[in-house]
């Protein structure tokens, strides 16, 4: 017995520091948002809330049901290896980016005060470029900047009259670096009704977006793990955090 109970530490052991060699997400990383769908195809699933204490990562709020894109999920470009198979992420696909993304900033129509991430209130002239063909291509611009050389055929309007960016968080897919095509502006976002998909982004009630807002701290590195439940093992996570959504993913 004693010998059986070794051997299972030492593959278990192995295993977890074969994780800690190549992993996804930063080693500062404290905080994760994990989005899990039932498959590639889903336009539904389930976001969790993660901090990483000493020796375990906890799970904070309730389980909270998001859309993603109404052709479901595609792999995006973030910090999860080359080379994943399944759909790929493309420009005007209407399929959310799979993967592991940085959670760069939040934006919105309103005055927040958030003393611990950045944020950021719009103004009519703020655009978020989606043209493949321009040089400012996945971009935050705004049009009336001198600087700015307007040499794009469509933009996403970030202070839209519908209320759907009043808060928005960014999501850093495809932007380091930027390939034309690979898609643009996925943000985090409130839906426009009870259940509805998306063209590419995350969307959930407004007042769990206003929770996960609040909750994040730039200074623990948050990331956005996104994926349907079969991509997850593949996705180069601390084995740990593995083991966490895996289990959450399977109630």
């Amino acid at each position: 017995m004693v010998s059986r109970i070794a051997f299972l530490f030492f593959l278990l052991s192995a295993k977890a520091g074969c994780y800690a060699e190549e992993v996804s997400i930063p080693r500062e990383c404290l905080q994760v948002i994990a989005v899990v769908t039932p498959a590639w195809d889903s336009p539904t699933g389930i976001l969790w809330r993660l901090e990483k204490n000493v020796a375990s990562w906890d799970v904070v709020g309730d389980d909270t049901e998001v859309t993603v894109g109404l052709r479901g999920l595609g792999i995006g470009r973030g910090l999860h290896p080359d080379g994943l198979q399944g759909p790929i992420k493309a420009e005007g696909d209407k399929r959310a980016p799979a993967g592991v993304f940085a959670i760069e900033s939040a934006f919105g129509t309103k005055d927040r005060q958030s003393p611990h991430f950045p944020y950021l209130r719009t103004t009519d002239a703020d655009r978020w470029i989606d043209d493949p063909g321009s040089s400012h291509y996945n971009q935050w611009v705004r049009w009336d900047d001198p600087g700015i050389r307007q040499d794009w055929r469509s933009a996403e309007i970030l202070r839209r009259p519908d209320g759907l960016y009043d808060l928005a968080l960014v999501v850093g897919h495809n932007r380091g670096p930027v390939v034309k095509g690979g898609g643009s502006a996925i943000f985090l976002h409130r839906w426009s009704a009870p259940g509805r998909s998306t063209i590419g982004c995350t969307a959930m009630d407004p007042r769990h977006l206003r929770e996960l807002f609040e909750s994040l701290d730039k200074a623990k590195r948050p990331v956005l793990v996104q994926a349907p439940r079969e991509l997850l093992p593949r996705l180069a996570l601390p084995n740990d955090l593995l083991v966490v959504l895996e289990s959450l993913a399977a109630r």
